[in-house]
């Protein structure tokens, strides 16, 4: 799915949110929390998921902390997606594999390089380009140190 449009409007509408108020509140209903289970999770994407604890297929999704914008399960109930719409939050179905405008994307994403790998495809590139020497070294070890914006999942945004 291409989250291109939604993460674009997310961004110009940065401005008006307040993460912390929008993840008090949610942790404010008894029976969900925003955050995840342990303190060296991301501090980008949080966990949406019911008070008790579940294992992360039963989750509800992922609130962004930048931007105004969460990626919902299946799982998601309809009391916490009438609050995103209350609060303006923009939200969508979290389907993977993901992909993106690799200039929006990067946006999104702060330790990694992000690129489309397609340029190798269209031959698009020189020998000393880092993002070739970066889909190599992939190719080689099986160790992706890059986000590929034609195709990546929530766990390499996290």
């Amino acid at each position: 799915m291409d989250y291109t449009k939604i993460f674009t409007r997310a961004i110009e509408n940065k401005s008006k949110y307040e993460f912390r108020s929008v993840c008090r509140a949610i942790n404010a209903f008894s029976n969900f929390h925003c955050g995840d289970w342990d303190n060296w999770a991301d501090n980008y994407w949080y966990l949406l998921r019911p008070t008790i604890v579940v294992s992360y297929d039963k989750c509800y999704g992922y609130l962004c902390a930048e931007y105004p914008v969460a990626l919902l399960t299946k799982h998601c109930p309809d009391e916490l997606i009438n609050f995103f719409d209350e609060f303006k939050i923009l939200h969508t179905a979290l389907e993977e594999p993901m992909s993106c405008n690799e200039n929006i994307l990067q946006q999104y994403v702060h330790d990694k390089m992000v690129f489309d790998e397609c340029f190798v495809n269209n031959c698009d590139y020189s020998f000393d380009d880092e993002r070739f020497k970066m889909v190599l070294h992939r190719l080689d070890t099986g160790q992706k140190c890059y986000v590929d914006s034609s195709c990546f999942t929530m766990k390499e945004l996290r």
